[in-house]
């Protein structure tokens, strides 16, 4: 999406609601997790700020905003639209970097049960600066905050959607503010700004500054959020927020919570709030409660996001996808994926139970993922942007330096937390690489061998069939299978075949969106058997009927057909694993793939077909 100027303003207002609330989130534990253990002096709280002001410009600022927002997928961004570019492009890449692609989604599935966890729990962690007698609540409140935001998932979030952006607005002018009163008392904390003391806080520090990072790399987390969005709002919209306001704003708190610092030691429990004056408390209190359910919403509607791409692109089994709004195609509502999502965040908070805790696992699956994207971008600039191998030696070498430094503070904290999120996704990573590899040995060994559809075809005229007139078929066949064999066998063992009969393929591009007049391939195949090639795009859910409708319409048929009185025939797959052969490596592969299979959404339902015109052909395979 490319905004044009009107568009502009609206669309960076929209940004700050969905692509900056988790980042907008981390003064509310980062400062206090960076310096924990450290002794509040100056030379320590100077390091940290030169250190987050640093990471802030190179990681955000250079890194996403100029450099990664460069590289899209016909406007879209993300690591899966990523892959899906070296498929279209570079098929030996794609195969290079499928399983590092796979474990970077997965790991932003665990990113979406954290960052409601740790976001509303610091929020509500200000009862105990504000009223400690209340702070026994913490938890319970937290616990039904997190409860309600997934209960009301189906409702989808296009109803508040609009207040996304206003909200944000004020709790960026808000936090800022009062990281400037305080920057105003004590004026010397800008010298922070100086890398010197960035240096000097390892020098000082040592192996315990270095593993610290790890606390430091908390106010990146939410950056990875910038390239996953690039399609809903495009990069100028993008840019324009960072720089006009979240950056800014960011700054000027972090540094206002340090010059507090200086003065206060003691507020070293809860810095953020002990930056608010006492009336304004419970406000603040209201205001960040707000800012983090809404950075919760943005991360667990990405995660949807997230899980439609893996599912169109035949990565993730079909699963239930409803659209919650009739404008917006990035509104909708993945039930399964909401009740893993919900149950793994409240686990979360019962288990951890504080921000700081959760902290130990919350870094390492975000830095994972720039990892990822920083390899696949790194590729991408030299293969096909050619890039030199200067240019290449000194900014990927660094960003992908930078990135492993990060990751070996934040490997330090794996036995405190930081299994969590990789064990969600090696569990996920599980999932999705035995369902590709699962449809690969159905579309090698099993569809392939169904026989030439002209043949069986032919066989069916030399044999006594009864024609029914008048009638319409419409067979949607298996998207890992276009032969349509299944359809021509179903009509041999009836005896019976109608009038006119439409054999509808559907084939997911490696692009997020297809233009209608370039969607529709259309194949005579027989006086009245006609095969129809829907392309869609790897963000298109598709609704047969109605896309049906609108072929129809626009006379992409040479007749005019009567759909509504259109019988659907749909074929499902029952899996039996045997131990004899399969590009499963395991057993358990072939059990867990079958497992998938049969818990799979049928066509029907996933297609939206008419129930009360759908007919599902089943068939055995054993692998």
């Amino acid at each position: 999406m490319i905004a044009n100027n009107k568009r502009t303003l609206p669309l960076a207002l929209a940004a700050l609601g969905i692509v900056y609330g988790d980042i907008g989130s981390s003064p509310l534990y980062a400062i206090r997790e960076s310096l924990s253990g450290l002794a509040i002096e100056q030379s320590n709280i100077f390091g940290v700020l030169s250190l987050i002001f640093w990471s802030l410009i190179v990681i955000v600022s250079i890194k996403y905003l100029i450099f990664i927002l460069r590289v899209d997928n016909d406007g879209e961004g993300g690591i899966l639209a990523l892959l899906a570019l070296f498929k279209k492009f570079d098929l030996q890449a794609y195969k290079t970097f499928f399983y590092i692609s796979i474990f970077g989604t997965a790991l932003l599935i665990g990113d979406g049960m954290l960052t409601p966890a740790i976001s509303v729990i610091s929020a509500i962690e200000g009862l105990q600066v504000i009223s400690p007698s209340l702070s026994h609540l913490t938890i319970p409140i937290t616990l039904i905050i997190l409860f309600g935001l997934f209960l009301n998932q189906y409702h989808g979030s296009n109803k508040i959607g609009g207040l996304f952006g206003p909200i944000l607005l004020i709790w960026f002018l808000v936090i800022g503010t009062l990281g400037a009163i305080h920057i105003i008392d004590n004026p010397s904390i800008l010298q922070a700004i100086n890398p010197y003391y960035a240096i000097n806080f390892f020098v000082e520090n040592g192996w315990k500054g270095y593993f610290l990072l790890g606390g430091v790399f908390l106010v990146l987390t939410g950056g990875e959020a910038l390239y996953a969005d690039l399609g809903h709002f495009g990069r100028i919209p993008i840019r324009l927020s960072w720089f006009a306001v979240v950056l800014p704003c960011l700054l000027l708190n972090y540094f206002g919570q340090g010059a507090h610092l200086l003065n206060n030691p003691n507020a070293i429990v809860n810095p953020f709030y002990s930056l608010s004056p006492d009336w304004f408390a419970y406000p603040l209190l209201i205001l960040a409660t707000l800012a983090t359910i809404i950075a919760s919403q943005a991360v667990i509607t990405a995660t949807f996001s997230l899980t439609k791409q893996a599912v169109l692109l035949n990565l993730y089994p079909k699963i239930p996808i409803i659209q919650t709004s009739g404008d917006e195609v990035g509104q909708i509502y993945v039930p399964h994926m909401n009740i893993i999502l919900g149950i793994g965040t409240l686990l979360l908070v019962l288990i951890f139970r504080s921000s700081t805790a959760l902290t130990h696992a919350y870094g390492i699956a975000v830095n994972l993922v720039m990892l990822s994207v920083t390899i696949l971008i790194i590729y991408y600039c030299y293969k096909h942007l050619k890039w030199s191998l200067v240019a290449i030696t000194i900014f990927g070498g660094m960003f992908f330096a930078i990135d492993l430094a990060f990751l070996g503070a934040n490997f330090f904290k794996i036995h405190s937390g930081g299994w969590f999120p990789v064990l969600v996704a090696l569990l996920f990573s599980i999932i999705m690489i035995t369902w590709h590899q699962g449809i690969e040995y159905l579309r090698t060994f099993y569809y392939k061998d169904k026989g030439d559809f002209k043949e069986i075809l032919d066989s069916l005229k030399l044999s006594k069939m009864t024609c029914m007139p008048d009638s319409l078929t419409i067979f949607v066949t298996d998207p890992f299978d276009t032969t349509g064999g299944s359809l021509l066998r179903y009509f041999k063992l009836n005896h019976m075949i109608p009038e006119h009969v439409l054999i509808l393929s559907m084939i997911t591009e490696n692009q997020p969106y297809v233009e209608f007049d370039k969607r529709f391939e259309l194949t005579n195949i027989d006086k009245n058997i006609i095969k129809l090639t829907l392309h869609n795009g790897f963000m298109q859910l598709v609704d047969v009927p109605d896309i049906l409708d609108m072929a129809n319409k626009a006379k992409i048929f040479s007749q005019e057909l009567n759909f509504y009185q259109a019988t659907y025939l749909v074929e499902f797959s029952n899996i039996s694993p045997t131990r004899r052969r399969s590009t499963l490596h395991f057993y358990w592969q072939e059990k867990l793939f079958a497992y998938l299979m049969r818990n799979s959404e049928l066509d029907v339902e996933f297609y939206r077909l008419p129930y009360g015109r759908s007919i599902a052909i089943g068939c055995y395979i054993e692998i």
